[in-house]
């Protein structure tokens, strides 16, 4: 009689995240990820010398020389040395509550960031990563002007477990102030905070669909159009060739004789549309490449983004730390009923980041209308961007721009056309005038600012509009700014500062703007209330 044996489940053994007082060195693949980093630093350095290179060079003709292939071997080699390098030079350790970090080749650095003062941790999976289970931990403190420390390449396990326990330090440091956390059990550790996992709840995702509608309302390839200028006479000559070696000669296609204007219109109107196709699809490439897979959710008392096609990005965000919440809708946004919703926590004027990746900003892009006031108020309850009653600027903001601003471009454009006799500048003048006066009358007709005793609320834009909400006991700064002729008409401009920024409106009734300054300033006072 054979006798049988039930193998019980083991429990996974829990990472443990300290190191001790040994240093740890990153995995080989940390290597690729350097590299990367050094040509990116260094195409961000030639960027601006590029028109001045193409200009003088003659760049597709020189692409096919020894010298051109030699060049990009020796900047491939070059690179790869450098990430070499920078690999060997690198290691850090978590040890008695500190992150610490050397790196550094030529100057050398090091970074100690207690754990308790981390305010964000996001892991990033760039796709060369993901086949190894490796990620990248970035770590951001309070009032940080940029991002504080990276842990550029550990297992995917262990940069949860640090998330873990940066987030349980954070929670729980003011219980655990009296007793020694030098030898507590990372077994607590994450049994506790595998709780605030389990009850994670998904506030909102994106389909496909919504991606493709971000990428379409949200198209900024004229940015990268902008940037190619310098090439477009080579990309022309080469399409030139390319045409005339099907049989189709451009410069007779154009003759006087050769096609009515009707029919060229036609052919211009369709070559014009593939170009608009063809930079759509850029756009919805670029939306799909960082918003595929988008989830929004909230854990305790923070949210988390979760996005990516190749590079998987994660970005948290502690809810008391968001400072304003802004709702934008373009053109186009505001014809299919779509919001981009941003929330906002601290930044400083030094910090050059790109929003989408920014670990200052949460963005849903391209929700609805109903999915927008849902998640507004998820973060600020009761809040409605909506329907306020906004006290609209002054009109004298038309006056003042016009008369400051253009009143003298104008009239010396028109009295250039009127002496030189020439009717195209005169009309030329007079359209860019008016069109000048009707954006700002735009830009008027947008701009207000409300409060409801419980948020302060913005709204301006031009074409599009844009609100912005934020609550007034986390304002830093309340300004009121008054010019001599704006003092003789009773007008004054309010200035609130906030971790997230500065917030402006002027031309507001003198009254007002004082009743508002008040209030904000009652409200911090009397609150005390910390968001930090």
């Amino acid at each position: 009689m054979s006798e049988q044996t039930t193998s019980m489940p083991q429990e996974a053994t829990p990472t443990k995240v300290e190191t001790g007082d040994d240093w740890r060195r990153l995995s080989p693949i940390a290597i690729v990820y350097f590299t990367v980093r050094n040509i990116i630093n260094t195409a961000q350095g030639l960027v601006y010398a590029i028109p001045a290179i193409a200009v003088s060079l003659n760049i597709f003709e020189n692409l096919n020389s020894p010298e051109a292939y030699i060049g990009i071997a020796a900047v491939i080699i070059l690179t790869t040395l450098s990430g070499v390098v920078s690999f060997l030079m690198y290691k850090f350790r978590v040890h008695n509550q500190h992150v610490e970090i050397h790196t550094g080749v030529f100057q050398r650095r090091y970074t100690n960031l207690p754990l308790w003062r981390i305010q964000n941790v996001k892991i990033e999976l760039p796709f060369y990563y993901r086949p190894f289970g490796y990620a990248l931990v970035v770590l951001d403190t309070a009032g940080s002007g940029k991002e504080e420390a990276k842990i550029v390449a550990v297992p995917l396990d262990y940069a949860h477990a640090l998330k873990k326990r940066v987030l349980f330090e954070k929670a729980h440091r003011d219980d655990s102030a009296n007793t020694s956390s030098t030898d507590m059990n990372d077994t607590v550790d994450e049994t506790a905070t595998s709780q605030q996992d389990a009850s994670e709840e998904i506030l909102n995702t994106r389909s496909v669909g919504d991606i493709v509608i971000h990428g379409i309302t949200n198209n900024r390839v004229w940015i990268i159009l902008g940037a190619a200028a310098p090439f477009y006479d080579d990309v022309i000559g080469f399409v030139s060739e390319w045409l005339a070696e099907k049989g189709l000669q451009l410069n007779q296609l154009v003759g006087e004789q050769a096609i009515a204007w009707w029919q060229f219109s036609l052919y211009a109107f369709v070559i014009i549309m593939m170009v608009m196709a063809a930079m759509a699809l850029l756009s919805v490439g670029g939306a799909l490449f960082t918003f595929y897979g988008y989830t929004l959710s909230r854990a305790g008392d923070r949210y988390i983004r979760r996005s990516g096609l190749l590079n998987k990005l994660e970005v948290s965000m502690r809810a008391s730390r968001i400072q304003m919440i802004t709702a934008k809708q373009d053109w186009l946004d505001k014809v299919l009923k779509r919001v981009n919703l941003y929330f906002e926590q601290n930044t400083t004027a030094s910090q050059q980041v790109q929003e989408l990746m920014s670990p200052n900003k949460l963005i849903v892009p391209s929700v609805t209308e109903s999915e927008a006031l849902a998640l507004s108020r998820e973060v600020m309850p009761g809040c409605d961007l909506h329907h306020q009653t906004y006290q609209t600027i002054s009109k004298r903001f038309i006056l003042h721009w016009l008369a400051v601003a253009w009143t003298v471009p104008f009239l010396f454009a028109l009295c250039v056309g009127i002496i030189s006799d020439h009717l195209d500048i005169i009309l030329l003048s007079l359209s860019g005038f008016t069109a000048v006066g009707l954006l700002l009358t735009l830009r008027w007709w947008r701009w207000g600012i409300a409060f409801d005793k419980n948020y302060v609320y913005v709204r301006r834009g031009r074409i599009g509009v844009d609100y912005l909400c934020f609550e007034p006991y986390k304002v830093q700064q309340v300004m009121v700014k008054q010019s001599v002729f704006m003092k003789r008409r009773g007008l004054a401009t309010l200035k609130v500062v906030l971790a997230s920024g500065a917030v402006t409106v002027p031309f507001l009734p003198e009254q007002y703007v004082h009743e508002l300054a008040d209030s904000i300033l009652h409200e911090v006072e009397s609150t005390r209330r910390s968001w930090m």
